[in-house]
């Protein structure tokens, strides 16, 4: 049975896959990246808006699982940005693209947000699998 707490995430999920594409459409225009990167980032979003929807749609049932994957593409995919970054700082060498400073610290507070709604996702699945195999 779905988890009340589904739907919130699932309208969060809408919510941040919206700001997600806009701010990083941004970033590439202001301080440029490789395509490949805004590629990854784009499909990221079709994952979570793909999640969400579903998991909107499907009512009563649950689409927990597909929302749990795209948090964790979210979060692999910003591990790397964020911890790539502070590498480059470790090794005192500033960003090539110019970016500003104050963008490590806003990635890496979105990779905490990121963590929490892949658990709380991951949570919602595990829910569903466990009660659906003790009722077999």
């Amino acid at each position: 049975m779905r988890h009340r707490s589904e739907t919130p995430l699932a309208w969060f999920s809408l919510f941040a896959t919206s700001v997600h594409f806009v701010l990083e459409t941004c970033y590439h225009l202001v301080w440029g990246q490789p395509l490949q990167a805004l590629i990854v980032d784009y499909i990221g979003n079709a994952l979570m808006f793909g999640g969400a929807i579903a998991s909107l749609r499907v009512r009563p049932r649950s689409a927990a699982g597909l929302l749990a994957g795209a948090w964790c593409f979210y979060l692999g995919f910003g591990w790397r940005s964020v911890f790539g970054r502070i590498e480059l700082l470790q090794q005192g060498k500033a960003a090539t693209n110019g970016e500003a400073s104050f963008v490590l610290p806003l990635i890496a507070f979105g990779l905490v947000v990121v963590a929490i709604c892949m658990v709380w996702a991951l949570w919602l699945a595990w829910r569903l699998t466990t009660e659906s195999s003790g009722a077999e």
